[in-house]
């Protein structure tokens, strides 16, 4: 049995020679010639073509899907003349002189089959009766046309376990000992692996560092390989994430704790921020998991073919990167959907004037919008594969090495909730600030608009900052990653701009401590202050501090200095 992951990729070579049904003839009475239009075939000695082909196909689209398949024994590069053996059966020389196609001559179709033959039976497969070199002319002469190809070919075969390219990873001779002295990285899926010449990642930054993978057709960069950051880039953002992680736990835990003390003293829409807080709970935990199992074990996947650690790229190769992943992108969708349903919750209130009654007979239904939009983006991700881990961090999203599943699945949607949500804030100040004006002319008190200003809208104002300064640096990522990647550039990537967003992404759940603390504990301040001041001056109730109105003046002037923080 064979156990290298080349295996699968020429499964599917194998599958595509299955395809070809029956032996097809040399003569074909119609065929009209046409401008070769498939794009392996492009600039290999003619241009023009004719269908149907030696396989039987009567277009070329057809043609050019099966010959895609291909791809791997061409990269492979077994024979150096065996693109123009293929392009002669699939798309054969036409002219309006012969009415049979042009095809490849038997001596090149044999010197092909000697060199690649041996790539196939080293993965269990035979050379495809599909293209039997028996069907082909001998000899290019006046009875039978073919072309004899290019004259310059390549040594004979090389076993694969020979020709792969070396890479930086395991010393020779340890073997899987070597693995296994390190950490246990978890298994990958067996998928179609290439290892491809290494021109095929030289338009990268550090390509030797880089492995091909057929199935996705983007290069691969080295578990350990540092590219865009150094280790101790990498080190540092790992001890900020494990302390400002461990800040947002603790804050959104006391939060939680509270509402579960006494939940009926929450309505919309300060509900909405116990919600946040629950996100951002739930977000930290995620980070946890990410820290305990370690970045190797998190971010990575053992790939059997090369040997080597990879940093996942496009898939779903680690079922712990799977879990961060999806822990942090939908309750970090599933909280800027509630910020926008908590501004309009705002907006209701203080500027139309709606009860909190009024807004819990719609609670339903924001549930199902807050919670549905982001499982909907989360399930389309993971369908296509667009997971990826990040080479600062280790924390597995979406986009990190994909600009356009960063764009779009996560710049557009988050460009389009705060767009929402800011129109919604400054609508309501629009609408605040003119009954304000109105209700003073008319005497009216401001208790109402002051306590709808403190509690809802500036806890909205202050997730807006920190939203955008996380949408500034995904934009930043998107707009500059090929840049940095580009083998001819030197730039790097401001790492500050990563480290604030880091911290950006967790101070939202710490605020909401900072939140309950100033606006729901005022009245044990007030009970904890006339104890602490009975106790200062017993003796003295003349004293400035223990004048009772001296005392309300201090206790405002505290709770107002609480409130401004």
């Amino acid at each position: 049995m064979l156990s290298s992951p080349m295996f699968t990729m020429f499964s599917l070579l194998f599958l595509n020679f299955v395809i070809v049904r029956g032996n097809p003839q040399l003569e074909i009475p119609t065929r009209t010639c046409e401008p070769i239009r498939i794009h392996t075939c492009q600039n290999i000695g003619y241009n023009v073509t004719g269908m149907p082909n030696f396989v039987g196909h009567d277009i070329q689209r057809d043609a050019d899907l099966q010959l895609q398949t291909f791809t791997p024994l061409i990269q492979y590069g077994c024979s150096s003349r065996l693109r123009f053996f293929l392009c002669s059966v699939y798309a054969p020389m036409c002219t309006d002189k012969v009415p049979q196609p042009i095809g490849p001559c038997r001596p090149l179709c044999e010197s092909v089959q000697e060199l690649c033959e041996p790539v196939l039976v080293e993965f269990g497969f035979k050379w495809p009766d599909a293209l039997n070199c028996s069907q082909f002319a001998p000899a290019n002469n006046e009875k039978h046309m073919c072309m004899e190809g290019p004259k310059t070919e390549e040594q004979k075969h090389i076993p694969f376990r020979e020709r792969r390219p070396m890479r930086p990873g395991p010393p020779r001779g340890s073997g899987n000992a070597y693995m296994r002295s390190r950490v246990n990285y978890p298994s990958m899926p067996t998928v179609t692996r290439v290892a491809a010449p290494r021109n095929l990642c030289k338009h990268l930054r550090l390509a030797e560092r880089y492995y091909y993978l057929n199935n996705t057709r983007r290069c691969a960069a080295a578990c350990h390989a540092d590219i865009l950051y150094s280790k101790e880039n990498k080190d540092f953002a790992q001890v900020w994430i494990a302390i400002w992680s461990s800040v947002c736990f603790v804050s959104t835990f006391f939060t939680i704790f509270v509402f579960f003390k006494k939940p009926e003293q929450f309505r919309y829409p300060e509900k909405i921020i116990i919600i946040l807080s629950w996100c951002y709970f739930i977000a930290s935990i995620a980070y946890f998991i990410r820290l305990i199992g370690g970045r190797e074990n998190m971010s990575c996947y053992n790939d059997t073919h090369f040997q080597e650690p990879l940093l996942i790229q496009g898939g779903l190769d680690n079922i712990n990167c799977t879990i961060v992943f999806t822990l942090i992108y939908y309750f970090g969708m599933a909280s800027t959907v509630w910020w926008v349903i908590l501004t309009l919750c705002w907006f209701l209130t203080a500027g139309l004037g709606w009860k909190p009654e009024s807004l819990e007979e719609y609670g339903s239904h924001f549930h199902i919008l807050a919670w549905v939009l982001p499982a909907i983006k989360t399930i389309a991700i993971l369908v296509t594969r667009a997971v990826d881990a990040d080479e600062l961090t280790g924390i597995c999203s979406v986009g990190h090495q994909d600009p356009q599943a960063m764009l779009r699945y996560v710049i557009i949607p988050t460009a389009t909730y705060f767009s929402m949500g800011l129109i919604f804030l400054f609508s309501g100040s629009f609408v605040i600030l003119k009954n304000k004006t109105y209700s003073s002319k008319l005497g009216n008190k401001e208790d109402k608009w002051e306590l709808l200003m403190a509690r809802a809208g500036i806890f909205a104002v202050l997730y807006s900052i920190p939203g955008l300064c996380v949408l500034g640096a995904n934009f930043y990522d998107y707009a500059t990653k090929d840049q940095w990647l580009s083998a001819d550039s030197t730039e790097r990537p401001n790492v500050e701009i990563f480290t604030l967003k880091i911290f950006m992404s967790l101070v939202v759940g710490i605020t909401t401590g900072l939140w309950l603390y100033a606006w729901k504990t005022p009245q044990f301040t007030r009970v904890n202050f006339n104890k602490f001041t009975s106790k200062l001056c017993p003796q003295h109730r003349e004293a400035p501090i223990c004048n009772p109105q001296n005392q309300m003046l201090l206790m405002n002037r505290v709770q107002t200095k609480m409130t401004i923080v």
